[in-house]
């Protein structure tokens, strides 16, 4: 008697999991982790995603934000996630091209990942409050030269291609600086506003542009970007690192075809939402679907890249 009960008890306990497994996907809650605190352009974008999704799929779609250890922490969970597509990740390059190659990380790019799909390419230009007396980008290469370890400037977190980049400028022209570290774009922000560091470099530029608030003074890539024809860019300044990134979306490896056909489909017809566009546009994003093969490619050539200049890059965070 006691047996049967233990085994019907037993039965119950797995009944819940037995039932979503039967269930069309996705028939709970399903988490999105991002890497970087609230309030900057990946949140917004994954909230709006978020929101949408739950829409249209009958589910609730949560955000979960886990900043810090230079963004491994959020893909590090979801590497280690069950592979039901119930988790998956923000994807900004930071953790999967840089960062692996200066601390030891608990998870595998190669093998631990399904990359879904990019959904933006993101620019990254060096910015200052429209009060500062830096007006230019030869304004801060001067400010630096004629005062060494004054120059306060941070990216949305460490080890970023941000920071590299940067970093990488700066030796090549002999200026020594000061690297301010923070867990997210919106912290960075609120730190520049506060008069606490003279410029940084993110992706959460584009609403403080728009009001007049923030003025750019170079661009991180290697040709110049629309909407900013009027600043110099890394590859034209011939500095070592110049760099073009994106946001997507990914979860655990080898997850089941129809989730990631699923999500696939959702980002393709997310992009042509009118709300979508228009708040990719705030923050200055390039509107473009990666997909797939392509996307895990792009990410892994990416950090092959970094991993072949690094040497020359003298980057010793």
């Amino acid at each position: 008697m006691k047996r049967r009960s233990l085994l019907a008890f037993s039965a119950c306990l797995a009944a819940p999991s037995i039932v979503r497994a039967q269930k069309p996907y996705p028939n709970s809650p399903v988490t999105i982790v991002v890497g970087l605190a609230p309030g900057g352009s990946t949140d917004a974008t994954i909230r709006f995603m978020a929101r949408e999704a739950s829409e249209q799929f009958g589910v609730q779609v949560i955000v979960e934000n886990r900043p810090g250890g230079a963004q491994t922490i959020a893909p590090a969970r979801v590497a280690h996630a069950a592979k039901d597509g119930y988790t998956l990740v923000a994807v900004t390059y930071t953790p999967y091209t840089t960062v692996p190659f200066f601390q030891t990380v608990p998870y595998n790019v190669d093998k631990d990942f399904t990359f879904i799909g990019q959904y933006a390419t993101v620019l990254y230009p060096n910015y200052v409050m429209s009060e500062s007396p830096l007006k230019t980008w030869n304004d801060v290469i001067e400010f630096a030269k004629s005062k060494p370890d004054t120059l306060k400037w941070a990216a949305a977190t460490p080890l970023s291609p941000q920071q590299a980049a940067n970093e990488a400028a700066f030796k090549m022209l002999g200026l020594k600086t000061i690297f301010v570290p923070f867990k997210g774009g919106a912290e960075a922000l609120t730190s520049m506003m506060g008069g606490h560091v003279d410029m940084i470099v993110t992706a959460d530029y584009g609403p403080m542009l728009s009001a007049g608030r923030v003025r750019l003074l170079s661009e991180l890539g290697p040709t110049r970007a629309k909407g900013m024809e009027n600043i110099p860019c890394f590859g034209e300044l011939g500095y070592p690192y110049n760099l073009r990134t994106g946001y997507g979306l990914a979860g655990p490896a080898n997850l089941p075809p129809e989730v990631v056909q699923l999500w696939t489909q959702f980002l393709q017809k997310l992009s042509g939402n009118p709300e979508w566009i228009k708040l990719l546009d705030t923050y200055n994003f390039v509107p473009e679907l990666v997909l797939g093969e392509k996307f895990r490619k792009q990410i892994l050539d990416s950090r092959d890249q970094f991993g072949k200049i690094l040497p020359s890059l003298n980057f010793k965070p």
